[in-house]
């Protein structure tokens, strides 16, 4: 059991455990737990009988139940409670086993009830204002409704941002490309500059070698400058041939890189071909099934009109029947009556052929009677008179003769009556039958003709059956064809995007084929113009040779006599021509080699031009390509969305034909249950005033008309056995008396 906080908290001194239960303090709160157990089990002691009630016990679990809760600051505090410091004081006279016990007695709770909610939400840490807490709530919800409004209007302009951020980023990458094209070809124009720099320096330094030379007198054959010239230039003719052979083998890579791009190319074209043809395919696939789908709803609609009219012509044939039915029951009861009837005027006949006889023996009797009277007469006395009392009564007797003849004649004249009415009766009954008879004979005619057509709309709705099970085991295969439809849409998109990546690499091969002609471009501007340096530098050798065999002439016509021996340079004429032609062969194959460099740098500015022009009719084929993809994927798109349509259409058809079947099942089972349950009834024909003709010559099916045939027999049978009844009753009452 449970302290509640309350009974201590309105007593004098009293002071509440802290919620934050520390190790030094559990001793205490123990302490002070077990002198409050003592003290509320000795107040408690004198009234444990009331406690143990269980209306009590009851009330008590409900108020510790409600003291249960949190604090003010949210957290849960112990439910002990210390009592005043009095006994406070003495919590050490009590051991632990006494406190279980008062605990497990029972503790009652004294504090006062709360007043009202509020009370007892500020006392457990609730929220006391609660309109300001409304206020603040609603206040709230408009602030983050206002921030949601700002975003979502910052959003556009955040998302124009960062599209101009990407668009300036794009331009920016492009200016670096540009950027870093231009630094190469800067660079490659360095080199070249670079290379010719050192060039003119070394035919500078060739120069003041060779007019160092030429000023002390050196010759061709033992002049350094003339032997580096030469190294020089056939090291440059050497870098020039180099040269070409790179820019052959590049112009070579790139040849055949081309094939492959046109290779590739072939292949993305003939990949898209077959991608529109087999969306073109698919297209027509769809049409024929679209057409086959239409024409099997409108053969399954005509199906279902004909099984609908066939279902009403089977009804109106068992209609017909149950008719045929009830009128040979009628027939058979107007056969009867007729026999009746018959009996009846037989009867009437009798008791015609009774009466004239009986009126004939009146007769005989009244003149009897008269010749009687008039002779007695003639031999009465006036004193006679018992003959006079015998005349009385005589008198009397033809006075009652003369009631019962008048009677007689009365009844005769209700016989007659009644023999005209049940003539006009039998020829109505015979009229009524000659009408059943060509109402049977229509029937039987309609029940052969309504046999027909059934026959034909069974042959019909079997057609149709067999139409509709063709129809399902297509609409069964159309799933499998709409999968082969996407499937060749999806490989008709995954072609496209190989062929999108393949026209990307090609743009990509296409601008590095065009960067390594400008390359190839500068390469061959630079060997040009190293082969003009080495022309340069054959023509300087040539003129210094020239110059030199000049000097050398000169000096030896002038210092001939005077120079030692020692210095001069002799030379024979063989040797001299030797030297010459082999000069003048070197200068030919020097400029045969540069003729040949030039040719091989036209070529490859030709070649060049044709790789541009080629790359230009690759990329013309390549937006061609592009266009037919953009075509294809959208047919594909189309397949797609005609697929998507024709599965549409199957569901709503589906759906509808399952509407039809079960609202046409529901009408047939009201219509035929309507049928079942409700009778027919006949209406007459003719005149209102005829109500004695018992059989009419009009019949009409109506929901609960049962009553009305009922009246309508009723009428018939009252409308000529009373009569039969009143004659006989009469009959009786005359034989009676």
């Amino acid at each position: 059991m449970e302290i509640a906080k309350d009974s201590v908290a309105n007593s004098p001194g009293a002071s509440v455990l802290n919620p934050f239960f520390s190790p030094a303090s559990v001793s205490d709160n123990l302490n002070a737990s077990n002198t409050i157990a003592s003290e509320n089990v000795n107040s408690i002691s004198p009234d444990v009988n009331s406690i143990q009630s269980p209306n009590f016990l009851a009330t008590l679990k409900e108020e510790a139940g409600n003291f249960k809760g949190e604090s003010s600051d949210g957290m849960y505090h112990s439910p002990l409670v210390i009592g005043s410091s009095k006994v406070a004081s003495q919590g050490s006279m009590y051991s632990s086993e006494q406190v279980k016990q008062a605990l497990s007695r029972g503790l009652v709770d004294t504090a006062a009830p709360f007043e009202s909610v509020k009370e007892a939400v500020s006392k457990f840490g609730g929220i006391v204002d609660w309109k300001a807490h409304k206020a603040m709530t609603v206040e709230r919800q408009k602030n983050v409704q206002f921030e949601l409004r700002k975003a979502q209007d910052e959003i556009p302009i955040y998302r124009k941002q960062s599209k101009a951020a990407e668009n300036a980023k794009e331009q920016v990458l492009k200016e670096l490309d540009d950027t870093k094209r231009l630094i190469e070809e800067l660079k490659l124009t360095l080199e070249k500059a670079l290379t010719e720099e050192a060039q003119a320096k070394q035919d500078s330094e060739l120069a003041l070698l060779r007019a160092k030379e030429a000023e002390q007198g050196i010759g061709d054959d033992a002049s350094v400058a003339t032997k580096t010239q030469l190294e020089v230039a056939k090291a440059r003719h050497e870098a020039a041939v180099s040269d070409l052979i790179s820019v052959k083998k590049e112009l070579k890579e790139l040849k055949e890189e081309y094939a492959i791009l046109v290779k590739e190319k072939d292949s993305a074209v003939r990949k898209a071909e077959k991608a529109v043809s087999a969306s073109r395919e698919i297209e027509k696939t769809v049409e024929d099934l679209t057409l086959e789908l239409i024409t099997t709803k409108e053969s399954l609609e005509s199906a279902h009109a004909s099984h609908l009219e066939a279902e009403e012509n089977r009804i109106t044939a068992a209609l017909a029947m149950e008719q045929d039915s009830q009128n040979s029951e009628e027939l058979k009861q107007a056969e009867e009556e007729l026999q009746q009837l018959n009996e009846q005027l037989l009867l009437s006949k009798n008791l015609k052929s009774k009466l004239d006889a009986s009126s004939a023996l009146l007769l005989n009797l009244n003149a009897e009677l008269a010749a009687y009277m008039e002779a007695k007469l003639h031999q009465e006395n006036p004193t006679d008179k018992p003959t006079q009392g015998g005349l009385a009564s005589i008198q009397k007797e033809l006075n009652e003769v003369k009631l019962s003849i008048e009677r007689a004649k009365e009844e005769a004249k209700c016989l007659t009556v009644a023999a005209s009415s049940l003539k006009s009766e039998l020829e109505s009954e015979k009229e009524a039958l000659a009408a059943v008879k060509q109402r049977e004979e229509m029937s039987s005619v309609t029940i052969s003709s309504l046999e027909s057509e059934l026959k034909k709309t069974s042959m019909q709705l079997e057609m149709a059956l067999a139409k509709g099970k063709e129809f399902e085991n297509e609409v069964m295969e159309l799933p499998d064809l709409l999968q082969q439809a996407t499937q060749e849409a999806d490989q008709a998109k995954a072609f496209a995007i190989l062929a999108r990546e393949e026209l990307r690499k090609a743009k990509e091969e296409a601008e590095h084929a065009k960067a390594c002609a400008s390359t190839v471009n500068i390469r061959l501007d630079a060997a040009l113009k190293e082969v003009e340096a080495a022309k340069a530098s054959e023509s300087l050798a040539i003129a210094a040779v020239n110059a030199l065999e000049e000097s050398e002439n000169s000096a030896s016509n002038t210092d001939e006599i005077g120079m030692d021996c020692t210095k001069r340079v002799i030379l024979p004429l063989e040797e001299y021509y030797i030297l010459s032609e082999k000069a003048r062969e070197a200068e030919e194959l020097a400029n045969k080699k540069v003729i040949s460099a030039i040719e091989q740098i036209k070529e490859a500015k030709a070649s060049e031009s044709m790789s541009l022009k080629k790359l230009e009719e690759v990329t013309e084929e390549l937006n061609e390509k592009k266009e037919t993809l953009r075509a294809a994927t959208d047919a594909a798109e189309k397949a797609q969305e005609g697929k998507l349509s024709i599965e549409q259409e199957l569901r709503t058809w589906r759906a509808e034909h399952e509407q039809r079947r079960k609202a046409s099942d529901s009408a047939f089972l009201a219509q035929s249950s309507e049928e079942c349950g409700a009778p027919y009834k006949y209406v007459e024909e003719g005149n209102d005033s005829a109500n004695s003709g018992p059989y009419p010559k009009l019949y009409i099916s109506e929901n609960g008309s049962h009553n009305s045939k009922s009246e309508a027999k009723a009428k018939k049978k009252k409308s000529f056995f009373p009569r039969i009844v009143m004659f006989l009753a009469r009959k009786k009452a005359q034989s009676l008396k």
